[in-house]
């Protein structure tokens, strides 16, 4: 298949309908919940943007990562010619559950010390899939990782929303301002992009599942928060919470030191040797909702 059909795919009119199921509309495009006509097949979903790169590059990340663990299902792709001219990029993934933002709100109490190391080693472990098929995320934060309870009755987590990955060599420069909260301090300084600021995201994103909020809520105040966090992140951890601290001051030394897998997680090991961090997300489902402990 030569590199324009394997970007084109084909367009079917008809064959994808939208539900009422789910319905998301951002900056970068919109994604909305179908059903496959043909092969009356439901628990879709389409994405559609007007961006050529973002389509592409998610493209990319789809079909390398696919059969690994931890990623979307590409279903289908194809793109059309809207009415004004524009041309509309489409991808089609299986539905892949609840982001975890949604689903951290919704535990009271918020989720326990043990499900979010769970969480987080699995989260670490796809990042070190994604990044050995030699891509980094760049848009890592708590609504582009998702949850569900599967058909065997296990807790599992995924990445979503690549529009922004690249490879990873030579490591990218930013062409915009990618300062967020779930960014690293090196990325709110402009630096180029390595695997060490998506492990540092994943840091962020399992604080941001407890409310553990170290950088406010105002954009223009994050680096210097970021700045302060920087220099000592172990004040503003309990003592339950220390490996994340260790994590994230582990993911530091490596920039220089390079990566170590072994390293890295034997922290989560480490911290409390009595603990599985590979066991199973304990959960309950109530009214067709899934609640974390």
């Amino acid at each position: 298949m030569n590199e324009q059909n394997e970007h084109v795919g084909h367009f079917h009119p008809g064959r994808y309908q939208a539900t009422r199921e789910f319905n998301a509309a951002g900056v970068r495009g919109t994604v909305v919940s179908v059903v496959d006509t043909f092969h009356n097949r439901g628990s879709l979903i389409m994405k559609l943007t007007t961006l050529p790169e973002d389509y592409r590059r998610e493209l990319t990340v789809l079909q390398a990562m696919r059969q690994h663990e931890g990623f979307p299902n590409l279903y289908d792709f194809f793109t059309l010619s809207a009415q004004d001219g524009d041309v509309q990029y489409l991808l089609i993934t299986e539905y892949e559950g609840e982001s975890l933002h949604v689903v951290s709100r919704r535990t009271k109490g918020g989720i326990s010390h043990s499900n979010l190391m769970r969480i987080a080693f699995k989260l670490f472990w796809t990042l070190e899939s994604l990044h050995m098929q030699g891509f980094c995320h760049r848009d890592m934060h708590a609504a582009n990782v998702l949850i569900r309870r599967e058909y065997d009755g296990i807790v599992r987590i995924k990445l979503i929303d690549f529009g922004m990955s690249l490879p990873l060599n030579p490591p990218p420069i930013p062409q915009t301002n990618l300062t967020s909260w779930h960014a690293s301090f090196q990325v709110c300084r402009h630096e180029a992009y390595t695997r060490f600021d998506d492990l540092t995201s994943a840091v962020f994103v399992a604080m941001w599942s407890i409310d553990l909020n170290p950088f406010g809520d105002v954009r223009d105040q994050y680096f210097a928060r970021k700045a302060i966090f920087h220099r000592d992140p172990f004040v503003h951890f309990n003592n339950n919470l220390k490996w994340l601290a260790l994590l994230y001051s582990e993911i530091d030394y490596q920039r220089t030191a390079g990566y170590s897998h072994h390293d890295l997680f034997e922290i989560f090991y480490r911290f409390n040797p009595d603990f599985d961090p590979t066991s199973p997300i304990t959960h309950v489902v109530t009214d067709n909702q899934l609640i974390i402990e």
